[in-house]
């Protein structure tokens, strides 16, 4: 199902009464809006509007066999929208409405069949958060809604998730915060006498079990070719790009400060069986591939240890996303989707997540992470995956509770041709990967620099002509502006990182200034430092060289163009990331 970007979309941030009527007026006029829940964000339409429900999967290139959730504000709307009320579902109905629970009920004819992917039961849920409710009132109609992601990528607990992947597809996306639960709600099917869970959740089995006074199993896997009950039972859910590999964490009860330095033996060979596993592994993946990039989405006692290694390689090569303490499932619950899409936003090859052992809500996010490490569940749609990491919807820095700056400085001789090159080439990633916020705290954005300057250049001075036409031919960019200047200490000490185009000037800059030790380096040497060594056909190691080309023929400037375009792309994560960013998810 193809996607069509053709709406204007609106953001309607906290507080905006204006813009939360306008959103409410869009779904009675037939249009698709994403709004906030306690669970992830939806992507709703008017239920009862068959032509506003099929925008649903238009935005999302989601399948017409994956039935929709009716999201309602008042249980007297349950009345219009089934044909049967079981004494199961009235007691689900009584017990957990408003919360995160979807029952499943026989439909009534008032709901289309496109609503339900041609079943004849509809599951319906009245969400908890007060301005999902606010919303919903304004409505007035039912909202048809599932999560407000592009078919198969992580579901969005934030509104720059759902802008991320939704902007210019749907009317409007109403900001509610970041959502409470981070899990979609549970699914019971309550058409018959038992309650039969086809989704795990927040509402858990134990509290079914403790509110009906009966046992019930869980629904096992679909045969080939059924159509779902349920959502998320079909298809491949909540995958990032990357692999995803889940280490399960061992039991432990133990509320140990890893950062103590009063651990007795037990503690620290507890921390030790919690951090090992995911050291070992990422370990194991470098040794096959020393360019894998690793995401770590963790509990703060594997950073804590892994920082205590001190192995400078292995760390340039792994993002974390630390949830909380190790143990604690409400607070993965809460961030799995949030994590996931983070460390896909920085291109990892590979996600290892922590996995849990036991019940309740364990079982929920663990069915969560099943899907996304693709260990259930069936093909994702081929063009699911069309929008993921092309990019984001463009986000102020204004939505960032603060914002720091950082920045690089290319070193070369003149500064004319091979300086504006890759000034030019790393401010163009920047550009088109941004926006991007701390790699200690997410809610803090950060704005990237790049300038070049030369140890002999002559202010003022344009690069050539021929270096102009190659980089607009290789890249599309425009370097004609560029203009040289001369590099001394108070533009080194204006940088906090420092790449020199070959090893000479780098050693010339570190003669004299001494004190820029660690700041400093050539493109050669930095890549050794994150152990990206390049070796020649005799297995010698090989120097990044790469000569001005001024004087030579149009070929060769074009050559070194691609050359340095190719290097700093590969280098492009590890400088961000010395520089303290990381792309925002």
């Amino acid at each position: 199902m193809s996607r069509e970007r053709i709406y204007d979309t609106r953001f309607v941030k906290k507080g905006d009464r204006e813009g939360l009527k306008f959103a409410s007026s869009k779904i009675a006029e037939g249009e698709v809006v994403a709004f906030p829940t306690e669970t992830v964000y939806g992507l709703g339409a008017d239920a009862l509007n068959e032509a506003a429900v099929k925008k649903i999967f238009e935005a999302k290139g989601r399948p017409g066999d994956n039935p929709l959730i009716v999201h309602i504000r008042d249980k007297s709307q349950i009345d219009e929208l089934v044909s049967e009320i079981t004494p199961v579902a009235r007691i689900l109905i009584d017990k957990f409405m408003p919360g995160p629970i979807t029952v499943i009920m026989p439909k009534s004819d008032k709901v289309p069949y496109c609503v339900t992917a041609g079943l004849d039961t509809v599951g319906v849920r009245m969400p908890s958060h007060p301005l999902c409710n606010e919303f919903l009132k304004m409505c007035g109609c039912p909202v048809a809604a599932p999560s407000a992601n592009l078919s198969g990528s992580p579901s969005p607990t934030t509104a720059l998730h759902v802008m991320n992947d939704m902007d210019g597809y749907i009317s409007a996306i109403v900001d509610g915060g970041e959502c409470e639960v981070g899990l979609e709600s549970t699914v019971v099917d309550a058409t018959g006498d038992v309650p039969v869970i086809l989704r795990p959740g927040a509402v858990t089995k134990e509290m079914i079990d403790e509110a009906v006074k009966m046992d019930s199993d869980y629904k096992g896997q679909l045969e080939s070719g059924q159509t779902p009950a349920s959502p998320g039972m079909k298809y491949r859910h909540y995958a990032p790009t990357a692999d995803v590999e889940i280490i399960t964490l061992p039991v432990t009860d133990a509320d140990i400060d890893p950062e103590s330095e009063d651990l007795d033996d037990d503690q620290k060979q507890k921390l030790f069986d919690i951090a090992s596993p995911f050291i070992l592994r990422s370990q194991a993946i470098l040794k096959v591939n020393p360019a894998a990039r690793i995401g770590f989405f963790t509990g703060r006692e594997v950073k804590v240890l892994f920082s205590k290694i001190g192995d400078k390689i292995l760390s340039s090569h792994v993002n974390f996303y630390v949830y909380g303490a190790s143990g604690d499932v409400e607070a993965a619950s809460h961030c799995l989707f949030d994590g996931l899409r983070l460390l896909d936003r920085q291109e990892v090859d590979v996600i290892l997540a922590a996995g849990f052992k036991g019940d309740g809500l364990e079982v929920a996010y663990m069915n969560r992470l099943a899907k996304a490490a693709g260990k259930t569940g069936g093909d994702v749609p081929s063009h699911a995956y069309e929008q993921i990491n092309k990019g984001v919807a463009e986000i102020s820095l204004d939505e960032f509770e603060n914002v720091f700056t950082a920045s690089l400085l290319f070193v070369s001789e003149d500064d004319r041709n091979l300086g504006a090159i890759c000034e030019g080439i790393l401010t163009d990633l920047i550009r088109k990967k941004g926006p991007f916020c701390s790699v200690d705290d997410t809610k803090i954005g950060a704005e990237l620099y790049v300038e070049s300057a030369g140890l002999y250049a002559e202010d003022g001075r344009g690069p050539d002509e021929y270096s102009c036409d190659a980089f607009f031919e290789v890249t599309g960019g425009n370097i004609t502006h560029h203009l040289s200047k001369r590099a001394d200490v108070s533009v080194f000490d204006a940088n906090d990182l420092i790449l020199t185009v070959s090893d000479s000037q780098a050693f010339e800059v570190l003669n004299s200034y001494p004190e820029l030790e660690g700041r400093v380096f050539s493109l050669s040497s930095y890549m050794a430092s994150k152990g990206l060594v390049m070796k020649g056909e005799g297995g010698q190691i090989a120097s990044v060289a790469i000569p001005d080309p001024e004087g030579q023929e149009y070929e060769v400037y074009k050559h070194t163009v691609a050359a340095l375009k190719a290097w700093i792309e590969i280098l492009f994560p590890y400088i961000i990331k010395d520089l303290g960013a990381q792309r925002f998810a």
